[in-house]
């Protein structure tokens, strides 16, 4: 220790207390860094999901139909899509499509700033033997579970069979 200097326990510091000089610097530092990693995180945001173009094509057989839709994530940290349910099924279950192939899948991944897109040829939801007849104006209830973010239910009219959302007519 120096002449003249009497170390003091942090929990003891006060405004008129004598800190060493390297102290206060480190001190100042740990602060500093506190600070900007708050700013850092708090600039970012978790999954900001939204729902949008929601349907269901009239079903050729009454056994089985299909729902599609989009999944935008407009924060900055990714989700995963783990399951849908609707109120005219039993069973909703997702599915991929890969030319002649159609497996069922768990979860899939939607990216930060970034979409999933539930289309004819690749994801959909199967609903299997649906409580009731799908016709062309009715609506389908979907809800949609998430691993990060709350569940969002949309509503998914009943389109004509072949219907392609853009497409001209």
């Amino acid at each position: 220790m120096t002449a003249g200097f009497r170390a003091t326990p942090v929990s003891r510091i006060t405004a008129g207390s004598r800190v060493p000089v390297g102290f206060r610097a480190a001190a100042g530092l740990v602060a500093l860094t506190a600070v900007t990693a708050a700013a850092c995180s708090s600039g970012s945001t978790g999954p900001r999901l939204k729902v949008t173009g929601a349907y269901v094509p009239r079903p050729a057989s009454p056994d089985v139909a299909a729902a599609y839709f989009t999944v935008t994530d407009s924060g900055d940290t990714g989700d995963e899509l783990t399951g849908v349910t609707a109120d005219v099924s039993a069973q909703a279950m997702m599915h991929r499509s890969s030319g002649r192939t159609m497996r069922m899948v768990d979860r899939v991944p939607v990216p930060a700033h970034g979409r999933l897109t539930f289309a004819p040829g690749g994801y959909h939801v199967m609903l299997e033997h649906p409580t009731r007849s799908l016709r062309e104006g009715d609506h389908v209830r979907l809800t949609l579970r998430f691993r990060r973010s709350a569940s969002i239910t949309v509503d998914a009219p009943v389109e004509p069979v072949g219907y392609r959302p853009g497409a001209s007519p």
